[in-house]
């Protein structure tokens, strides 16, 4: 999470957004780890579990660019380097 953390006030200037979703945790236990672990991006709470089916996600984490016009740049199921993620950024940005 420090990654995207970091990721996240790079980018967030230029329009980029992180939102973490958590699935299927009470919001007591998800507001304690965020507090712990000092997440300041967005989280939001899937009980339901509907994001895997919604965007085909196999494997946790995954991480899921998406272009200003909100179609989906890229998607990857894993951990993702910091250099990996912040070029999927830059592209869904469209900065060079």
């Amino acid at each position: 999470m420090p990654n995207l953390e970091r990721l996240y006030h790079t980018y967030a200037p230029h329009g980029f957004v992180i939102v973490g979703i958590d699935q299927g945790e009470a919001a007591s236990v998800v507001a304690a780890y965020i507090k712990k672990v000092g997440v300041t991006y967005p989280i939001l709470l899937d009980n339901d579990q509907q994001y895997g089916p919604a965007f085909q996600a196999v494997g946790l984490p995954t991480s899921v660019f998406v272009k200003r016009d909100g179609t989906v740049s890229a998607a990857f199921d894993g951990e993702l380097t910091y250099e990996k993620m912040r070029a999927n950024a830059q592209a869904a940005l469209g900065a060079k």
